[in-house]
């Protein structure tokens, strides 16, 4: 918190210097407050988008959605494959079309961002660190960008852009319901414009209740013989507990076992009340005592400045700190075959015996509470000399995340409770409820560990662009710049890299005549050098051309190259070791125990990628306001960084030189295995292909405007092995346990409507297409989603007027109440695909001044 402090209060001196260091000579000159140009397009740092299909998805499209996280907006756009649930990965990313995990690079406001906490050795950004209420849009990239972005942007590149530039104040509150589980939120924002200064600052709190598997009935009764699956339930986590005997049958009783009757008050009992039980065993299962829905405390602050200093030449900062508090009830307290001697207090039977089941009463003590905080300030300069334009920026990004898990075992105080002839301090399995009071339970479940993880990323970069000569169609533009970032990670080691690159772009619209949008032929491209500190360097290009033979037809093409460095965790995790069974096929496939090496890899290699799109978009003359778009896509992805199995190198012991270790070999023979490394190592390929398909029209009618939209992925091939030892299998409509896969379709269709100045509504219908289950050849999917919202401008539907404007704004999500069903994934349901919340209906009230 200190460190964090410090950052703030002197990230907040840097540019409040920069703004106030000039003087008042420079305040004076105002000059003309539109010529300097501060143009961002996402994919390019061109002033011209090019070939590359960018999707934009504005304020209106996010409080349309009704949802409340970027992860969860983001996972229902079509082009995003996955969910990116909390309760399974405690983080949450966004995967572009069922690409692995960190494959696509976040940026915010156009700059790069860094790995963050939990996330970190995926090498992925924690998007859950950037409130949804500070974003005015997020714009999409789905095809690998490494050539204007460098490392990361291996399947694409999504840009998150926060509110700036505003003037006024805004206040803005709402409500979020769902059964058993509800959020409230609150934002403001305010700024102002003086002479040669503007200042804006936005910021936002909110809370999440968390939601427990028991109130699902998908995740509450985990027998799923009732869905043609297994009874997942287990004697460990039953309730009550079931009684063993350590040896024979129990004392009174003819079996071995026997459950805690349902109504026991565990005192003053015999072996005769559990007669009606003998032979049986209650169950459980641990996701019904978990929360899947995490309690979640978020608060935001984002403040950017400009201070122009004359006609040519302005600074400018930013500020976003975050901090978030994530709270998941986990794997409740349990007795696997404990014993519990005869001089425990209730102990019926008079002789030790053994118990299984869950400690009642301790169910939510068992925690794991995560806080993430993130500061990251950025100051700049940009301005014009003649035709040309430059920037400059340096950025200072430092997150720190506190993992703890609290409600472990004391082992010692719990053998004492068990064993304790006193009533007062005795632990009783016996009893259908508590097994103990709050007091004596919290003792023995205290055991807590804390540690600390502390990341950062330290980016300056600055470029020009311009124009270079005329050609046919237009300018030829330019861009050439240099990026230096330092980055290094704290958790339970130290690692630290640094990164140069150079970076160049051109734009050449070669013909002109293609109409009011463009040239007739333009082509783009970009290259960029990077060089790492520790695996070497890398070139990355990319090219695109665009054709325009009609004023309402667009045709457009590209390809790039791009990489994924391996992270600070990939290159040098502690390596650690534990013994391990193999076979030894160079010893008739014995059996041999052997000391298994996983850990950071030194040696790693980047993950590459190339990627290429066609496609047309059509904006027909004879339909105004109707445009479509086509778009045919592929991304092959090679040498992708995992952990090999042991047995994979042991069978492949001559391919891997080095990893297997063997004893000295008798004369003539072959030695023992000692040791198997299985540290990280670059290993196989995915390839994908796909087409994207997009609908836009508005269109006015006597009872108000329509905006009717189709957004389409179907995606045509997925395949390849996600670790050594694996076989390449289908993942495309199949479920696969590593998380990487994605359904042939998703798709989105909506309709607004906006029948007057007062009322706007929109309606929409999510479809996710059939897939094969985790386990064929059950099949699951084919599900839609509909989602509904309507804003309401309060003054003119009440006739107010005054200073103030008042907006009133309802989504539902969900509405048919579509809930999960059975799926062979650990937890009962596919979290990557289902919604396990059900209908939600979130209230909000915006006040402008």
């Amino acid at each position: 918190m200190k460190v964090l402090a410090h950052h703030l209060v002197a990230s907040a001196c840097c540019i409040a210097g920069v703004f106030l260091a000039t003087g008042p000579a420079a305040a004076q000159e105002t000059g003309d407050q539109n010529s300097i140009e501060h143009v961002t397009v996402t994919g390019t740092r061109l002033t011209e988008r090019g070939a590359q299909d960018v999707r934009i998805y504005d304020q209106t499209s996010i409080q349309n959605s009704g949802q409340s996280t970027v992860a969860d907006f983001l996972a229902t756009v079509p082009e995003v494959s996955l969910n990116s649930p909390d309760n399974t990965l405690l983080a949450t990313t966004v995967r572009l079309r069922g690409a692995p995990f960190g494959s696509t690079l976040v940026l915010i406001n156009g700059q790069r961002t860094g790995s963050t906490g939990g996330a970190a050795p995926f090498g992925m950004f924690d998007l859950s660190t950037v409130p949804l209420a500070l974003i005015d849009r997020i714009e999409v990239l789905p095809t690998g960008s490494s050539a204007i972005y460098g490392g990361d942007a291996l399947a694409g590149v999504v840009n998150i852009v926060l509110r700036s530039d505003f003037t006024g104040f805004e206040v803005d509150a709402g409500y979020k319901g769902a059964g058993h589980t509800d959020e409230k939120h609150f934002a403001f924002a305010a700024g102002g414009k003086w002479d040669a200064l503007s200042v804006s600052l936005m910021g936002t709190y909110q809370d999440q209740s968390p939601l427990f598997g028991f109130q699902r009935s998908i995740t509450a009764n985990p027998d799923y013989r009732r869905f043609g699956g297994p009874n997942l339930g287990t004697a460990v986590y039953g309730t009550p507990a079931t009684i063993f005997s350590v040896s024979g049958n129990l004392p009174g009783l003819n079996a071995s076992y026997a459950a805690v009757p349902a109504e026991s008050t565990g005192v003053g009992l015999t072996p005769a009340n559990f007669a009606a039980t003998a032979g049986t065993q209650n169950t459980g299962f641990y996701s019904t005592y978990q929360s899947l829905v995490l309690a979640v405390h978020r608060i935001g602050l984002f403040l950017d400045a400009t201070y122009r200093l004359g006609s040519s030449t302005e600074l400018f900062g930013e500020l976003l700190a975050t901090q978030y508090n994530m709270l998941w009830v986990t794997t409740p307290p349990s007795l696997q075959l404990v014993n519990v001697p005869a001089s425990n207090a209730f102990n019926p039977f008079g002789v030790a015996v053994s118990v299984s089941g869950l400690v009642q009463g301790a169910q939510t003590l068992a925690t794991y509470n995560y806080g993430e905080k993130l500061l990251r300030p950025l100051i700049g300069a940009r301005g014009n000399i003649n035709s040309w334009h430059w920037e400059i920026t340096a950025i200072n990004s430092h997150d720190i995340n506190t993992p703890i898990l609290r409600g472990q075992v004391n082992s010692g105080l719990l053998s004492t409770a068990l064993a304790s002839s006193d009533p007062s301090s005795a632990l009783n399995p016996f009893t259908a409820g508590p097994m103990g009071s709050q007091s004596l339970l919290a003792s023995i479940y205290s055991v807590s560990t804390t540690s600390q993880g502390d990341g950062l990323a330290t980016t300056v970069n600055g470029f020009a662009r311009g124009p270079l000569l005329d050609l046919p169609g237009g300018a030829l533009e330019a861009v050439l710049g240099g990026e230096y970032q330092y980055s290094s990670l704290d958790y339970g080691f130290h690692a630290s890299r640094d990164a140069k690159s150079v970076f160049g772009e051109l734009r050449a619209p070669l013909l002109g005549g293609g109409g009011d949008n463009g040239p007739l032929v333009a082509l783009d491209g970009a290259i960029r050098y990077d060089n790492y500190s520790d695996f070497g360097s890398k070139v990355t290009w990319q090219a695109g051309a665009e054709l325009r033979p009609d004023d309402g037809i667009l045709v457009r093409g590209t390809f790039a190259a791009a990489f994924k460095p391996p992270t600070l965790y990939n290159l040098y995790s502690p390596v650690s070791g534990f013994s391990v069974s193999v076979s030894d096929p160079k010893l008739n496939n014995q059996t041999e125990v052997v000391q298994e090496s996983f850990g950071g890899n030194s040696h790693l290699n980047p993950t590459t990628g190339t990627s290429g799109t066609l496609g047309v978009v059509w904006s027909p003359r004879f339909v105004p306001g109707l445009q479509l778009s086509f778009t045919n896509w592929w991304l092959h992805i090679a040498n992708a960084i995992n952990f090999p199995s042991d047995q994979f190198i042991v069978s492949n012991e001559s391919s891997y030189p080095g990893r297997v270790v063997r004893a000295a070999a008798p004369a003539g023979g072959v030695g023992l295995i000692t040791s198997v490394d299985v540290t990280y190592l670059n290993f196989g390929a995915m390839d994908e292909q796909g087409v994207d398909m997009n609908a836009d029209y508005r269109f006015e009618t006597s009872v108000g405007t329509f905006t009717p939209s189709l957004a389409a992925t179907y995606m045509t091939e997925f395949d390849g092995a996600s670790s050594p030892g694996l076989p390449i299998v289908s993942r495309l409509s199949r479920a696969n346990n590593d998380g990487i896969f994605a359904p042939r379709w998703k798709g989105i269709v909506s309709v607004g409507w906006t029948p007057d100045a007062i009322l706007t509504t929109w309606l929409a219908g999510r479809y996710i297409g059939r897939y094969v289950d985790y386990t064929p050849p059950r099949n699951i999917g084919g599900i839609w989603y509909l989602d509904a919202s309507l804003s309401v401008d309060l003054n003119r539907a009440l006739d107010i007027e005054g200073p103030a404007h008042m907006k009133f704004l309802l989504s539902a999500t969900n509405i048919a109440d579509t809930l999960p069903v059975y799926s062979t994934f650990f937890r009962g349901y596919d979290v990557f695909n289902y919604d396990l919340i059900g209908r939600t209906l979130f209230a909000r009230v915006q006040v402008d001044l």
